[in-house]
């Protein structure tokens, strides 16, 4: 445990990449401060002469340097067998996969160099990862055979090579150097191909399809092909005919045939992995011409719905197009079980809460239309999409009223205004013009005052002097109040919406149950009872973790459901003085939020913020120095003034 727990305080360093308090780190792990101290001297040891983690008046700060080279020093050691533990396991899978017929477990004892008893211990680990994959090992004497699909063996090839590599943005260099095939002509003349139909893949996408083609061609070397599908049903899309030519390409450069069902899965992954090259030839009303018109309809639907549910508008014709067309393919892909990876889920999970949790009440929706599975990589595409939009979206929705004083001289407040709208004309809208120099301060009632001239400073606004010619450290200067007033406002906005949602009935401490779902159902009994929520809402919320956990930052959850169907609208809160299960997380405090459908705009103004303030290790730390609720508020509101 002790060793485990040093594991973390490190991790947790190298996650803050910047110095912790010693009470900060103690509060993370569960320990005491003076536990903290010890963990750091014996990880020191073990790294002398060099320092690992650094230390200071400031409290720990962990050494990048040293870290990284233990690291690369750490990856070029062997176990005395000469592979470790997770390199044995897929090594072993690896051979089941190339001998279909099974492999003797005695054979792979001395091959590897480990005992029998050490090879059962990997095949019963390795049952979770096959499970996923809807494969078995089975047991033949004294061999080990692989049972389940070809379609599905390749799809652990896939996956094992994503583990072994790290290399999640599937790099041609990574998927050469794995399987030993010349990729780099062959990814270019692949591309013409697409893009002589129509069809356009980023860097990302291209790697999967190069990926699928090593695999599938490896495969078929090895006489393992997969079974026949009914392929006539996509002879007379463009995807099949794209896949038609590039089925030559691979005959041309490695040899191999593919027809029949590999043809219907490389037109597949072509349907689920490309879009339509050029956006310039559509438009909302000849979409249909373009893709099946079920896809616009249930977008439609869903744009409908968000807007309903959470207030937020994401329709404009771009959007339309260009999220049918994701739409579409992603059902193609969970129906084929081709789902993507994504490499940056977490951060966009953690970095951007309320538009992921747009993204996964969308998913919900398409779930529960197309009958399918969608993960949370897949979740965190949909994310990109609405983020995109509505970063577009707010600054126009929130520009800062502004007032220019600029004496007029020979027209000079002409140019300055222009280089201002230039410089901010998606922040600011500049609502007073002023140009004589006798001015009447107390009638200015805009957000932001910018001033050529002495002017007194007026409580409540913010003012800026720049100089008559705008120099480049006035636009910085002029940003950065554009960034105070809006910081600002999200306090003020937060506060007031947030303060009238906690109720002192709605408070707990210390409730340790064996996960999330119970904690839910203990939470929402008790709403409940004081008549905050109906009993069929608990399941509501269990409906939503279940599709994606709300844990943040191994600090925080906020359960909440997606109908914002309470009766009366509520933050519930649990403190826990040591972590408890949440998901893959362990968390000490619970803020279940309960929403009633006329205020649901509040879930909009206040959910990022919230999370921001609860995510913050030092912010739970005084947080959950509260012996009652009194305390916790009063915390809280001093959080939301800095």
């Amino acid at each position: 445990m002790k060793r485990e727990r040093e594991k973390a305080v490190i991790q947790f360093l190298l996650n803050k990449n910047d110095w912790v308090k010693a009470d900060i780190l103690a509060k993370q792990s569960s320990v005491s401060s003076r536990s903290i101290r010890k963990y750091v001297n014996e990880i020191n040891e073990t790294t002398s002469p060099s320092v690992l983690i650094m230390s200071s008046n400031l409290g720990y700060r962990l050494n990048e340097s040293v870290y990284y080279e233990m690291q690369q020093q750490e990856e070029q050691k062997e176990t005395p067998d000469g592979l470790k533990p997770l390199e044995r396991l897929y090594y072993l899978l690896k051979q089941s996969i190339t001998y279909s017929e099974g492999m003797d477990i005695f054979d792979l004892s001395e091959e590897i160099y480990v005992s029998t008893s050490t090879i059962e211990g990997d095949l019963k680990k390795a049952k979770s990862l096959l499970e996923k994959f809807n494969l078995s090992f089975k047991r033949n004497g004294d061999l080990i055979i692989l049972n389940g699909l070809e379609k599905d063996k390749r799809k652990l090839m896939s996956h094992i090579f994503y583990e072994e590599t790290k290399d999640q943005f599937l790099h041609v260099e990574s998927i050469q150097s794995a399987f030993g095939y010349d990729l780099k002509d062959f990814k270019e003349e692949l591309i013409k191909v697409l893009a002589s139909y129509d069809l356009f893949v980023n860097e990302y996408t291209i790697g999967n399809i190069l990926l699928h083609i090593v695999i599938a061609t490896k495969r078929i070397n090895q006489h393992r092909t997969i079974s026949e599908e009914n392929i006539k049903t996509l002879t007379k899309t463009k995807e099949y005919k794209a896949a038609s030519d590039i089925a030559k390409l691979i005959k041309a450069k490695f040899g191999v045939t593919f027809d029949g069902a590999e043809l219907y899965y490389l037109t597949i992954l072509l349907i689920s992995k490309t879009t339509i090259l050029s956006y310039d030839s559509l438009n909302k009303d000849n979409l249909n011409e373009y893709i099946e018109q079920r896809y616009i309809n249930l977008v439609n639907e869903i744009i409908q719905k968000v807007k309903d549910y959470y207030l937020v508008d994401i329709y404009d014709d771009e959007f339309l197009i260009k999220f049918t067309l994701h739409i579409r393919n992603l059902i193609n892909r969970a129906r084929h079980t081709y789902l993507s990876k994504n490499p940056l889920t977490k951060q966009i999970k953690s970095s951007y809460p309320l538009i992921y949790d747009l993204a996964v009440f969308i998913s919900n929706q398409i779930q529960k239309k197309e009958h399918i599975q969608i993960n949370e990589d897949e979740i965190a595409y949909i994310a990109f999409h609405i983020g995109a939009f509505l970063e577009r979206q707010k600054t126009l929705e929130n520009k800062i009223t502004c007032t220019v004083i600029c004496p007029e001289y020979y027209n000079m407040h002409i140019p300055m205004l222009k280089r201002l709208d230039h410089s901010f004309g998606d922040q600011i809208e500049i609502s007073i013009v002023i140009t004589n120099v006798d001015i009447e301060i107390e009638q200015i009632h805009t957000d932001l005052i910018i001033t050529t001239i002495q002017i007194p400073k007026l409580m409540g606004y913010e003012l800026v002097s720049i100089n008559p010619f705008i120099l480049d450290e006035d636009i910085q200067r002029i940003q950065q109040s554009i960034t105070k007033i809006n910081k600002k406002r999200s306090r003020i906005k937060l506060k007031n919406h947030l303060i009238s949602l906690f109720d002192p009935h709605l408070f707990q401490q210390n409730i340790y149950l064996n996960d999330e779902f119970e904690m839910i159902r203990l939470i929402g009994v008790k709403m409940v009872q004081l008549g905050f929520i109906e009993i069929g809402a608990i399941d509501d919320i269990i409906e939503r973790e279940t599709m994606s956990s709300t844990s943040f930052n191994n600090n925080v959850a906020v359960p909440h459901s997606m109908h914002m169907n309470a009766l009366k609208s509520a933050i519930s809160i649990v403190l826990n003085d040591k972590p408890v299960n949440w998901g893959n997380n362990s968390v000490q405090i619970i803020a279940l939020i309960a929403l009633n459908k006329d205020e649901r705009s509040i879930f909009r103004d206040i959910y990022d913020s919230f999370i921001k303030i609860l995510s913050e290790p030092e912010n739970v730390y005084l947080l959950l120095k509260s012996k009652n609720y009194d305390e916790f508020i009063n915390s809280l509101l001093s959080l939301m003034e800095e």
